[in-house]
């Protein structure tokens, strides 16, 4: 009788630390910094001669606040440029995104409300010699743009 009562106290301090074990070590100062993407192309054919410039890019600053760009130049035409700004929290891996009415203007018209995106670096623990970048993808959003984004930081 007395071995059940001392294993009860392990058997709920073991489930204890299996629920904590779930949650993340990063901070916001982990998450912070510049992510972004861009390539350029060229194709030069018998029909056509076409060069692209795409551009993404998304800073998330220590205080909370976040500005995104997406740049495009097709040939032949005007760069092309949307902006966004607002708050960003993190909860555990995940980065949520508001944007409210202050925060659009003429400039920064994109809305990143209802926006999600988690955050993805090696574990500290991880002994691996293996190099594995920090990144964000982007998992929902309203704005097409950003759905299924991978953006890795820029700023390591």
């Amino acid at each position: 009788m007395k071995n059940k009562f001392l294993l009860l106290p392990f058997l709920i301090f073991a489930f204890a630390k299996m629920g904590n074990a779930q949650t993340s070590a990063f901070t916001t100062d982990d998450v912070s910094g510049v992510y972004s993407k861009g390539f350029e192309t060229s194709s030069v054919s018998s029909k056509f001669n076409t060069s692209t410039k795409f551009t993404r890019s998304l800073t998330l600053s220590p205080n909370g606040r976040f500005e995104y760009h997406n740049f495009r130049q097709l040939k032949g035409q005007e760069e092309e440029h949307w902006w966004a700004r607002g708050n960003w929290r993190l909860e555990g891996k995940v980065i949520f995104f508001t944007t409210t009415k202050d925060d659009i203007n003429d400039q920064f018209t994109i809305d990143l409300n209802n926006t999600k995106a988690r955050f993805f670096k090696k574990s500290p623990r991880s002994k691996s010699p293996k190099i594995q970048p920090t990144y964000i993808r982007f998992f929902e959003s309203d704005y097409s743009q950003t759905k299924n984004l991978k953006l890795p930081k820029t700023d390591e």
